[in-house]
């Protein structure tokens, strides 16, 4: 077998520009939901909507509920599994062991996720890409026709995991006196979250940097060690397998060859997702993901739905437009080229804003000026990615995530 490193990154002519637009629409999205936990702990998701929010920061807050939140971590989480895909198919084309490069790119991931988790911001997905990655090597011959299979089968689990906890609920409840103390239970568990959540508030608000460190650490463990893992692994592979599914069948390969595939992923995810999405906006509020009823539970389930259907639907949408030859969609090809260098400047702006180590307007801006806030960001990255990309190969990040990939330093400027 030849060595690996014979592998280099792709290049410009080899790059299917689809999917940096994509990818750029997808950090937009991915903005507009993290903004929110830039001055919220990220607890707060399992008590779930923030209700004491007024007018105009009530509406931009709910629109982000109802039609972003969830949507684009999907689609980040579906082209990743679509990138794992034409990494490796590259390099079993080239006749190079792909597999050992992969895992070490993943390594790469884990080690700058991890930092970007626990010393710059704790909403990070990096690290649990890289973590979830690796199951992804188990599919490396896997055609496309059973890739997606695989991955909405994958998928289901954490809906099935809390149907299961809910009938295991009522159960308990029918039997004698056993209603009593497993109520108690769930309420002793969410008097611990809420308090964790004050406490929260206040260490983001007025903490030092060590002090916020810890309690990252804190919040990790009782997102990801209480039960978490089996949620978000499951959800996350198969979100992976389903764009690792689209990758293998060459679908953004052939644009005008695959429009009738998304007209239908639009049809199907409009005509599902919207109305799915109104439902959850409007009931899935006061949902409470530490207590598994079946109104709870079916409210998950629906709101679940309707971010896999509204991401098929927004990546139908955009690929329909760039094969159309829409100009404006070629601007967020260049945050899409540098999207980890772009996705982790969002945390170290942000953090520093709000945090009580930097300039400690946690708080004291609403939703609705955060979210303005965050536009002018995307909006200067947008001029800042095509301008740096005029002048270089890749953004900061992506030159170092490829130069410890591939143990040899990359090209960096242009010419």
């Amino acid at each position: 077998m030849n060595d690996i490193n014979q592998l280099g990154p792709i290049q410009a002519d080899e790059r299917m520009h689809v999917l940096d637009i994509i990818r750029g629409f997808a950090l937009l999205g991915i903005l507009l939901m993290n903004i929110e936990f830039f001055q919220r702990p990220l607890q707060g998701i399992m008590v779930g909507f923030d209700s004491t929010q007024t007018g105009l920061d009530f509406a931009v807050a709910w629109f982000s509920f109802a039609f972003i939140q969830g949507k684009f971590y999907t689609m980040f989480s579906l082209l990743f599994g679509l990138g794992f895909v034409i990494f490796l198919d590259r390099a079993i084309r080239r006749g190079v062991g792909g597999r050992a490069l992969f895992a070490r790119r993943l390594l790469v991931l884990l080690v700058i996720g991890s930092a970007h988790c626990f010393l710059i911001w704790g909403g990070d997905i990096l690290h649990t890409y890289a973590m979830v990655g690796f199951l992804l090597l188990f599919f490396v011959k896997t055609p496309a026709s059973r890739l997606w299979k695989w991955g909405l089968a994958f998928w289901m689990v954490p809906i099935l995991l809390m149907w299961l906890g809910t009938l295991g609920v009522i159960g308990a409840q029918m039997a004698p006196d056993g209603g009593a103390e497993l109520l108690a239970g769930f309420a002793d568990n969410r008097a611990v979250l809420l308090a964790d959540v004050a406490r929260g508030d206040v260490i983001y608000a007025t903490g030092g940097y060590w002090e916020v460190v810890q309690w990252r650490i804190h919040e990790w463990k009782s997102l990801y060690m209480g039960g978490g893992v089996l949620f978000f692994v499951p959800m996350i592979l198969g979100l992976f397998l389903i764009g690792a599914s689209l990758g293998r069948a060459g679908v953004f390969a052939d644009l005008a060859g695959n429009a009738r595939l998304f007209k239908r992923m639009m049809l199907f995810g409009y005509g599902i997702g919207l109305p799915l999405a109104v439902v959850w906006g409007l009931y899935g509020m006061d949902v409470d993901m530490t207590f598994p009823t079946p109104r709870n539970t079916s409210l998950v389930m629906v709101g679940n739905i309707a971010s896999l259907a509204l991401c098929l639907a927004y990546v139908g949408t955009l690929a329909t437009l760039v094969r159309l030859g829409r100009a404006w969609t070629v601007h967020l090809a260049p945050l899409g080229r540098m999207a980890l260098t772009n996705y982790l400047t969002h945390s170290v702006v942000f953090t520093l804003l709000f945090y009580g180590y930097g300039l400690g307007l946690y708080g004291d801006i609403g939703r609705a000026g955060a979210t303005a806030l965050a536009l002018v960001l995307f909006g200067g990255q947008m001029w800042f990615s095509a301008w740096w990309l005029a002048r270089y190969r890749m953004g900061p990040m992506e030159w170092l995530w490829r130069t410890l990939t591939y143990g040899k330093l990359q090209k960096f400027k242009l010419g």
